[in-house]
């Protein structure tokens, strides 16, 4: 029922005659006002002066408004035209709605609608409801401008979360125009937005509205509430929502699950029921009762291990199945991160790329493409799944839920291998709640497509000091996006533009990196590989991305590699299973060792095909191990499909041995563990490019600071071409014959790097290098491990 809030008449009509007094700031009235008078901002918003300005005219001509014996209703008219509306104002569910449609007596002829809001700076959220899905987005960002994907329209809500306020203009029995007239002024600090449609059909209705949430974090759930009895494209599946406060919990932490449920659902018993999805274990049932407009649920989170966990909840009392992973039921998914670091290996879920993907409802064709940077998303609060099903979730394994099959081999792999592996988001490591340093391997999820410039830092810096990175899938750390209003507290996911040099980016003449002639056969040896023309990348794998062939095969392209020797594998042995998906290139492929490769090649399209196209056939990479750094890459979105195969055990044991050979390879240096070696660099030679010591010493590993070269100060840092170093070290026992202990002539090297080499005993030690930009080579804080 309609809960109808009237004022007394003689009040109303005193307003209406002699106009509104001190509450009514705004200059010049809006048409409520006129009709209702002024109100504070806890009686009727619309009618205080904490509304944004809003007009609304009919053939370019306002309207005259006149009162009627009811106090809750108006007439409109339009001067010299026979049209005739009726305003009528009811507030149900705590939503003041001011209802506008043609009046009995109006002709219904067509002319143009226009609404117009002009929204002060304090307004700057969005809710948009489209085809199923929640649109959510800033109505401008924090360099002024408008975002590229902006699709706010008729039904669109805006919030002021300084006065908690939500306010919204929706149309239904009209058409609406598909375009909307957006604008943002840096110097009014003022948004505005123009809609229109036209008069005509008798069933037309405006209905504006306003309310004071109850929710903050969820401002917009009260409306779609109330819509959602009325409005049939909000389906029946559309509630309940889900949404985790945080995608990572800690043992003893104090958690919460927000439960946003349908308007009929209040006081139905429900319970939350938390699964271990790697183990298909339930841990928790925790009982709770729907309430409006959000239920919020309270989770204190146990010493449960560190894993990968479902949220769904269920009718009180229902038999759950924890094997069972029901897609057309909501769930949500949460790490549950270790209390302190135990394990030797590290998972980091890629929710940077969870989050883009599923912002806006997944509707990736609004944004999130090449060509769209600028584009922001409303992200880490709710969200749909790409694949479109409503089911409001982070987008985590479920829209290629196929990535459970790596997460349960890797478990599998860690228990016959007698190794722990512990879990976190990309968001944990972003702020600093787990330390990188603390593990000796550290495993990227499928598809780590976004990053932060503070996950981007925290990993070039755990590589730099000799750190260990297994990388999967495809298009990896391919794109820069900053969580607004701040990372720590992720509202919108803000798209800031690829990394340099992204190969999307280029012109057809860019030449990417060959690893053979087009016709080589699968047996043939890749020996002298050339890296076309990216060699001053930013991108923190030295990759770019591309697409696996459709129906190549991979096959055997190295047999020397420690991580193939034994397997009595020969060149251009099948590696059987199926291929596919995004892949990224081997940037300066010298630098890397390619185990796997396609076997054939093709031209690379480059991503969503934009015009700049290179027609050399090339060939992809399935996994490869870097030269220089504690760096691999298994390639092929699709690997977790071949993974689950236990008859493809030839890749399984590929990758057993490609994670093993990154794991036994950590090194222990000065101050990162309870194991010390010694630093042989006296302090008055550590800045030095040439080291000499009294006596031979016998070193291991090398680790010292080039410059950073990278301005972080500046905003568009990531879209820049930046100096580089190559150079070679090398050391001799007598002064005179030289061995190369490391060699980075190929790659674009900056800041901290770590060398890890075979002992070597030396008395002299040199670096010979240069920088791009032409300055003289130099080198700071130079340290020399002893060998074990």
């Amino acid at each position: 029922m309609a809960e109808t809030i009237t004022r007394a008449s003689a009040t109303l009509l005193l307003g209406l005659v002699l106009g509104p007094g001190p509450l009514a700031a705004q200059s010049p009235r809006n048409f409520l006002q006129r009709a209702f008078g002024a109100a504070s901002a806890g009686e009727q918003p619309l009618l205080s002066p904490l509304a944004p300005g809003f007009s609304l005219t009919v053939a370019s001509r306002e309207f005259d408004v006149q009162p009627t014996a009811q106090p809750n209703v108006a007439r409109l008219a339009v001067a010299g035209i026979p049209l005739r509306f009726e305003l009528r104002y009811e507030r149900r569910a705590g939503i003041d709605l001011y209802r506008i449609r043609p009046a009995p007596d109006s002709e219904l002829r067509g002319e143009q609608v226009r609404f117009d809001w002009r929204f002060p700076e304090a307004y700057n959220e969005s809710m948009t409801f489209d085809t199923g899905a929640l649109q959510g987005q800033p109505l401008y960002l924090p360099d002024g401008k408008i975002p590229d994907n902006h699709f706010t329209n008729w039904g669109s809500l805006f919030y002021n979360r300084e006065a908690n306020l939500a306010v919204g203009a929706e149309l239904d029995g009209a058409e609406r125009s598909r375009h909307a007239r957006r604008g943002h002024s840096r110097f009014t600090k003022s948004s505005s937005l123009q809609l229109m449609t036209t008069t005509g059909n008798a069933k037309m209705e405006i209905t504006l509205f306003a309310y004071r949430p109850k929710d903050n974090r969820f401002w917009w759930a009260e409306w779609y509430q109330l819509r959602s009895r009325s409005d049939p494209n909000i389906p029946a599946n559309f509630f309940p929502i889900l949404s985790p406060y945080d995608l990572s919990w800690q043992p003893g932490e104090q958690q919460a699950v927000a439960v946003i449920p349908g308007p009929e659902d209040r006081g139905r018993k429900m319970e939350l029921v938390l699964i271990d999805d790697i183990r298909q274990k339930l841990v928790s049932r925790l009982p709770f009762q729907y309430e409006l407009p959000v239920t919020n649920v309270a989770v204190k989170v146990g010493e449960w291990r560190s894993s990968l966990y479902r949220l769904i909840v269920v009718p009180a009392g229902e038999a759950v199945d924890p094997a069972v992973n029901d897609l057309n039921r909501k769930l949500a998914n949460v790490i549950v991160r270790p209390a302190r670091a135990r394990a030797p290996v590290l998972f980091v879920a890629p929710t940077d790329a969870w989050w883009a993907y599923s912002t806006n409802g997944s509707h990736d064709y609004h944004g999130w493409r090449t060509g769209y940077d600028g584009s922001v998303g409303y992200a880490p609060t709710v969200m749909s799944s790409r694949q479109r099903r409503l089911n409001n979730f982070f987008y985590s394994l479920y829209e290629r839920y196929n990535d459970i099959h790596h997460f349960r081999y890797l478990d599998e792999l860690s228990r016959q291998d007698g190794f722990d592996i512990e879990f976190v988001t990309q968001h944990d490591v972003a702020r600093g709640r787990v330390r990188l340093e603390d593990y000796k391997l550290v495993l990227i999820g499928n598809h780590c497509e976004f990053t932060t410039e503070q996950s981007y830092r925290r990993f070039t810096e755990y590589l730099g000091r000799g750190g260990g990175v297994l990388i999967h899938g495809g298009d990896s750390f391919a794109v820069m996006v900053e969580y607004l209003p701040s990372l720590e507290e992720p509202r919108y996911l803000w798209q800031r533009g690829h990394i340099w040099t992204h190969w999307s980016d280029q012109p057809s003449d860019f030449r990417g990196p060959l690893l053979l002639p087009p016709d080589a056969r699968p047996d043939t040896a890749i020996l002298n590989p050339t890296p076309g023309d990216p060699i001053d990348y930013l991108n923190a794998f030295h990759t770019s991305v591309g697409y696996w062939i459709p129906g190549s095969k991979a096959v055997i392209a190295n047999t020397v590699h420690p991580i193939v020797r034994g397997l009595n594998l020969k060149l251009g042995d099948e590696v059987p299973g199926p291929w596919g998906g995004e892949v990224d290139f081997a940037y300066e492929p010298q630098t890397w060792d390619i185990l796997i490769r396609s076997d054939r090649a093709a031209p690379e399209e480059r991503e969503f095909g934009v015009d700049a196209y290179d027609p050399t056939p090339l060939h992809r990479v399935g996994l490869a191990v870097h030269k220089n750094e504690r760096l691999a890459m298994v390639c092929g979105e699709n690997f977790p499909n071949i993974l689950q195969g236990r008859q493809h055990t030839l890749f399984r044991e590929l990758y057993r041995r490609t994670l093993r050979y990154l794991l036994d390879g950590a090194r222990a240096l000065d101050g990162e563990t309870n194991v010390v070696a010694t630093n042989h660099v006296a302090p008055q030679q550590k800045d030095s490019t040439v080291l000499e010591w009294d006596r031979p010493v016998r070193i291991g590993a090398l680790r010292y600071e080039l410059p950073e070269f990278i301005d972080f100060h500046d905003p568009q840092w990531h879209r820049k071409p930046t100096p580089y170093a190559h150079y070679v070290i090398e050391g001799s026992a007598d002064g005179e014959h030289w061995v190369p202990l490391a060699d980075r002539r190929h790659g674009p090297w900056r800041g901290m790097k770590t060398d890890i080499f075979s002992p070597a005993d030396v008395r002299y030690l040199r670096f010979q290098g240069t920088f791009s930009n032409g300055e003289p080579f130099r080198v700071r804080n130079v340290q020399a491990f002893a060998a074990k």
